[in-house]
């Protein structure tokens, strides 16, 4: 409820808010009510205050009313003075506006002068530009005038100053007079144009029809006209190039083309020259090319004489282009001699060439130099016509002389051992004893007959690179095959089947058994006695090999003429060298086209195969009567046939393609007695009546197939190799045989009587295998040249026998033959169960590798590899014990040790060409060992990568290329590499086919592979690098058989040899100046030089502890170390192969040796080593080029090979060889990513591998002729 305030506290209240405006600070004044009664007293208290204010007022103001007045004064004074300014600024005011009137008077007077200037300006320009329009005129009608006179120049000068005055009138160029004189001057340009081009054409005659030419000095128009007027004339009106190009094309067609094109009919029109005229007309008589030199020279001559320089030289230039090359291909082409008779004469017509370029340099003509560059090239072009023609000669002859057969006899004589009746090649046989590694410790058997096949061609060895069959000849027989390659052998090496003929040494059965059978080890042996054989059979041949000897002996001939007193000074004696280079290109010619030629006949490709080994052993021969020849003959060292005739490899070559060939034909054959056996469905139910019948047809067709293919051969091959081919083909019939048998689960009776007399069937065909002894009795020789036949005849026995005979037979020889596992599937087949049965097939292994899983309780199971006394367990226990002589009372050292990861595929980066070699830069590689301390971090690894292209690349593990290096400034010559190494984070080593180290500069930051140093010091290609950093030292091995040892440091190396420079012969210097660098690379010699070797060097490596020595392999069977000090040979280790590739394995004190024998051999190189080998390594099927060691275990290695693969080794995993040998075997094979899981070839475009490196990071990396570098894991156990 409201408070009650007194009237008077709200009088006070409300004059306080009116003076001064503040509200009641009580608050129950505030809030208090007015009610209408106490507003009277309020009233009465405003007006009370109001009453007092007033009296204030007039007390201040009687107080201050004498400054009141004195205001009120100054107050008027002011006002005064605004009212006289405001007068003023009404005045100035006036003034401004009187001012812009004048302003505007001003600008428009100066508007008006300024329009007066410019009317002036323009009147002056208009008169101007009249006057220039009135000389342009002018001139126009001075310039027709002139031209109307026969004032040509005159005339053209007038038309071109009028123009030129026509430019610089301007705007007024746009006018319409302007455009009139512009029409006149162009139609006086074009009248001008047309009265000289018609000068021209009176001056220039041709008249086509008569085939002449007229050339005048002078035609009479108005006045005389000078050719040098018009000449002049159409040179400023630029013209004189379109009709001197249709001179040239005229003078062409008119007289150079019947001159010098020979026609059809041998026609050849004469040139006839009448004054001012040149025609073509008649035929000449004299078709030398002397008189065609003399009558261009006429033809120069005439030109030179009638034409003016300013004429004559340019034209020059376009009638010499095409007389050179009508000359060239016409008339100085066939010039080239391609014999040695012609030599004189073309050694004539080359002299009077430089004559005639001479004659055109005394006219200052051009366009001769390619006539000039045809002399200088003359050696080359007449070295490339004898090519072609010898290969022309040899596509000629090879489809008349293959119809042409003869007979030809081989005689061989090689020491055997005489008590083992041509054993042969033990080594070979037992190469895949156990290759299988599995828990099971018997080996597995063999179902597929694919498998079977494709590792009979994979021992065939079917390579380029396959040396010699005559260097370490090793006799072979046909009844201890190879389980693999039974034919093959005989492919490999001509001797083989020869010294396997029974006529020679005969062999009791039960020896041969005794021996080895199907690939089981034998006991040791008493040493045989050695006896010298002489083998001589038969083969027939077509006449080809020998029309390709007549050639090649006839350009070894053509060298030695062509370096006679009487030639040695003709200019295309320099390059005789060249006609070495023939042999080898008729010989790959023949490769290429034989297929093609020999097809027709029935039994081609053993005729190709024939062929290329009568010709191998002729040019064998030859190079031999050679190497008599020489050591008499007065020729310089390098022109020697013995020296300058490399045909080993195209004899290799050629020998393996006969190999291909035979190989083809095997193939061929036994793919059609499959195709006959595969229509029998495995003799499933050969007893019902349907099937019975196609079982039938097969054997009946198969066994005539074979007679008929003996019917083929037999004209064709020798005796022995009629019966190893005959027996390998009836090998792949019974081994289908064989199988089909064993991969039936149920055979009864009844299809077991008929099984065995298909059987019979089938063993008829050893009929084919009798031979002759040397006491006129007949021999079964069956055993000997089938494969498995013996493994057939207890085939045979078995479906015919009981279980006592089957265990009788496995006691007495089955085990020989057949595996364990094979017996117990066809017992199972034949006999019911009983526990006869399950007595006869107790044949049961301990599980090694699940027992110790058992023992350590593994989660789950890891595959174990196990060593018994330090050797790979690959047998049964009981049979390890036996071969070993080991008695079962023996305590063992078992150790087993967790296999070798399988490497797997990671990645491949792929060339666009072959790569020849690949290195790894990580922290541990060689390379990242000797760079600094941390300097290469993970993920920082790099691969290197050598190719054919002749260019370096470093990839990332990602696949990206980080840097490439540019070709070197080789002037044209072959640049593809060969090797190259890392030697430091930032250099890389290189060599190849230009014979040249090279050192280079890698930059990661620029992306970059500069060369900074080049090492002379070979004469010919350059195999394999090897790299010391500590030492800072280079290895390189070569085909010139040398090792040269080099310093990467340009200050540390000597002068490089002269004599090997590019710029050392004229015809290099010429390519060099030809192709300058745009900088210039250091040259250095080699520090040393070893020699020793007798052939190409192919690898080389320094000792792995001491830097000063070093070991290099040579295709000539020799390992060497060396003393890199004193340049000396300290130790020589021959073996029975040439050698490819080379690594050390320092702990074991070993080096390791790739072979063209298709093996690994390692070596003890050690003086104190009494052995040459200390263990084979075996599973190539073509020579091994590559071989690196494991950086994580001290017995692993990886090799490359020209089968296409890759295989790693442990040197542990071994078995027995022949006598004492020991025979390690591949724990892991890698094959190929380009194949794409196809059927792996051992040979063939596509398949060599070249290099490979195992990097302890990144793992195996190879490369080869697929163009990818492969990436494989590289873990191990």
């Amino acid at each position: 409820m409201p408070s009650q305030v007194s009237e008077k506290e709200l009088g006070a209240a409300i004059l306080q808010s009116v003076q001064h405006g503040s509200f009641p600070q009580s608050e129950h004044v505030a809030s208090a009510n007015v009610p209408s009664t106490a507003l009277p007293r309020l009233l009465e208290v405003l007006a009370k205050a109001r009453e007092e204010r007033k009296d204030e007022i007039r007390k201040v103001s009687r107080e201050a009313g004498d400054d009141v007045d004195g205001w009120t004064t100054q107050a008027r004074k002011l006002q005064d003075d605004i009212k006289r300014s405001q007068e003023t600024a009404q005045e100035i005011v006036q003034q401004a506006n009187a001012g812009k009137e004048y302003t505007a008077k001003v600008q428009d007077a100066t508007a008006k002068v300024s329009f007066l200037y410019s009317e002036i300006a323009y009147n002056e320009s208009l008169v101007q530009i009249v006057e220039q329009m009135r000389d342009i005129s002018s001139l126009l009608e001075s310039a027709q005038e002139a031209a109307v006179n026969g004032h040509i120049i005159l005339a053209l000068d007038r038309v071109e100053d009028a123009n030129a005055t026509l430019k610089r009138i301007g705007a007024a160029e746009h006018t319409r007079v302007a455009s009139l004189l512009k029409s006149k001057a162009d139609q006086l340009r074009s009248a001008i144009i047309e009265n000289t081009s018609e000068l021209w054409n009176g001056l220039v005659v041709v008249d086509a029809t008569e085939r002449r030419i007229s050339l005048k000095e002078e035609v009479q128009r108005e006045s005389l006209v000078h050719i040098n007027t018009v000449v002049e004339a159409l040179t400023k009106l630029g013209k004189m190039e379109t009709l001197l190009s249709l001179l040239s094309r005229e003078f062409d067609d008119v007289i150079l083309s019947p001159r010098l094109t020979i026609k059809e009919d041998r026609i050849v029109s004469a040139i006839q020259i009448d004054g001012d005229n040149i025609q073509s007309t008649g035929k000449i008589s004299d078709m030398s090319v002397r008189a065609t030199l003399e009558d261009i020279q006429v033809i120069g001559e005439y030109l030179s004489t009638r034409l003016p320089p300013a004429v004559a030289v340019p034209l020059s230039d376009k009638l010499l282009t095409i007389l050179s090359s009508r000359l060239i291909s016409n008339w100085l082409l066939p010039a080239v001699p391609l014999s040695t008779e012609g030599v004189l004469d073309f050694q004539d017509i080359l002299s009077l060439v430089l004559g005639l370029c001479e004659f055109f340099d005394e006219l200052e003509w051009t366009g001769q130099k390619r006539l000039s560059d045809w002399v200088d090239r003359s050696a080359q072009i007449w070295l490339s016509r004898r090519k072609e023609a010898a290969i022309a000669k040899v596509r000629s002859i090879m489809p008349r002389r293959v119809k042409d057969k003869k007979t030809v006899e081989r005689v061989e004589t090689q020491v055997i051992s005489k008590g083992d009746a041509m054993l042969g090649n033990q080594e070979e046989q037992d190469e895949d004893w156990g290759a299988d590694w599995g828990e099971e410790e018997e080996p597995t058997k063999q179902n597929s007959q694919e498998e079977i096949e494709e590792e009979d061609m994979s021992a065939w060895g079917a390579d380029d690179d396959e040396p010699p069959p005559e260097a370490n000849p090793e006799p072979k027989t046909a009844d201890t095959e190879h389980e693999d390659d039974q034919e093959e052998d005989w492919g490999a090496d001509w001797g083989d089947e020869e010294e396997s003929k029974p006529t020679t040494v005969s062999q009791p059965a039960r020896q041969r058994e005794e021996n080895k059978s199907n690939g089981k080890p034998l006991a040791l042996q008493k040493a045989p006695k050695k006896q010298e054989v002489t083998l001589r059979e038969t083969y027939t041949v077509t006449a080809i090999p020998d029309s390709i000897m007549e050639i090649i002996i006839q350009v070894v001939l053509d060298v030695a003429t062509l370096n006679q007193p009487d030639l040695v000074g003709s200019a295309i004696a320099p390059a005789s060298g060249g006609l070495f280079a023939i042999p080898g290109q008729l010989l790959a010619m023949y490769r290429a086209t034989a297929a093609i030629y020999y097809s027709k006949d029935a039994a081609g490709n053993m005729l190709i195969y024939n062929d290329c080994t009568r010709l191998a052993d002729r040019l064998r021969k030859f190079l031999h009567e050679q190497v008599e020849k020489d050591s008499t003959s007065k020729l310089p060292q390098y022109l020697r046939p013995s020296v300058r005739l490399k045909l080993e490899g195209d004899i290799e070559s050629l020998q393996s393609f006969g190999r291909r060939a035979y190989g083809r034909e095997m193939e061929l054959q036994r793919t059609i007695i499959r195709d006959f056996l595969d229509a029998a469905s495995g003799f499933q139910g050969c007893t019902t009546d349907h099937y019975a019948a196609e079982c039938d047809n097969a054997v009946a067709m198969t066994i005539d197939r074979l007679e008929d293919v003996k019917r083929q051969w037999k004209d064709v091959l020798s005796h022995s190799a009629l019966l190893q081919s005959l027996g390998s083909v009836v090998s792949t019939a019974i081994t289908k045989f064989i199988n089909d048998i064993e991969e039936l689960s149920d055979i009864g009776e009844d299809e077991s009587r008929k099984l065995h007399g298909y059987g019979k069937s089938l063993s008829s065909l050893g009929a084919h295998f009798q031979t002759e002894d040397e006491s006129g009795e007949m021999r079964d020789m069956a055993a000997m040249y089938v494969r498995n036949w013996m493994k057939f005849q207890y085939l045979l026995e078995i479906l015919e026998g009981s279980l006592a005979d089957i265990r009788y037979f496995w006691a007495n020889g089955l085990d020989l033959e057949m595996d364990a596992e094979e017996v117990v599937d066809l017992i199972k087949a034949l006999f019911a169960e009983s526990e006869h049965r399950r007595k006869a097939i107790a044949l049961r292994r301990i599980a090694l590798s699940s027992l110790v899983n058992n023992l350590l309780h593994t989660e789950k199971p890891i595959p174990f590899e196990f060593l018994v006394n330090g050797q790979f367990l690959r047998t049964s226990i009981e049979d390890f014990l036996t071969a070993n002589g080991i008695s079962a009372e023996t305590t063992l050292n078992v150790e087993y040790t967790r296999a070798l990861i399988p490497p797997l595929h990671v990645a491949s980066f792929e060339h666009d060409d072959w790569i020849s070699d690949v290195d790894v830069l990580s922290h541990t590689s060689p390379a990242g060992a000797w760079s600094k301390p941390g300097s290469i971090q993970s993920g920082q690894e790099r691969i290197l990568s050598a190719s054919y292209d002749g260019l370096l690349r470093v990839w990332n593990l990602s696949g990206d290329v980080i840097a490439t290096s540019t070709a070197p400034n080789n002037g044209g010559r072959i640049t593809s590499l060969k090797s190259a190494k890392w030697l430091s984070e930032t250099k890389i080593v290189a060599a190849g086919m230009d014979n040249v180290v090279r050192v280079y500069k890698y930059d990661e930051d620029s992306r970059s592979i500069q060369c900074n140093l080049e090492l002379y010091a070979h004469r010919w290609p350059i195999e394999n690098l090897a790299v010391h950093g500590p030492s800072n030292r280079i290895l390189s091995a070569s085909t010139d058989s040398t090792v040269s040892l080099f310093s990467p440091t340009s200050k540390d190396a000597p002068p490089a040899p002269p004599t090997l420079l590019p710029s050392s012969t004229p015809a290099s210097h010429k390519r060099q100046k030809l192709s300058k660098p745009d900088r210039t690379i250091p040259s250095r010699g080699p520090l040393a030089t070893l020699s020793g070797h007798t052939a190409p060097v192919s690898a080389t490596l320094f000792h792995p502890s001491d830097p000063t020595a070093a070991y290099s392999a040579s295709r000539d069977h020799a390992l060497k170390t060396w003393d890199l000090t004193t340049a000396a040979c300290v130790d020589t280790r021959t073996t029975s192969h040439a050698l490819l590739c080379l690594t050390a394995l320092p702990a074991l004190s070993l080096v390791a040796t790739g072979t063209a024998a298709r093996h690994i051999t390692l070596t003890d190189p050690r003086a104190t080593a009494t052995s040459i080998s200390a263990l084979t390594l075996r599973g190539h099927t073509n020579a091994v080029v590559a071989l690196d060691t494991d950086p994580g275990s001290e017995y692993g290695l990886v090799s490359g090979g020209h089968d296409g693969t890759v295989r790693i080794w442990d040197v542990r995993s071994v078995r027995s060889g022949v006598g004492e040998e020991r025979v390690g075997e591949a724990v892991y094979t890698i094959s190929r990513e380009s194949v794409g899981g196809s059927k792996v070839r051992s040979s063939g475009e596509g398949v060599k591998v070249f290099g490979v490196c195992w990097d302890g990071v990144v793992g195996v990396v190879s490369a080869g002729e697929d163009r990818r570098v492969q990436v494989n894991s590289g873990g191990g156990a």
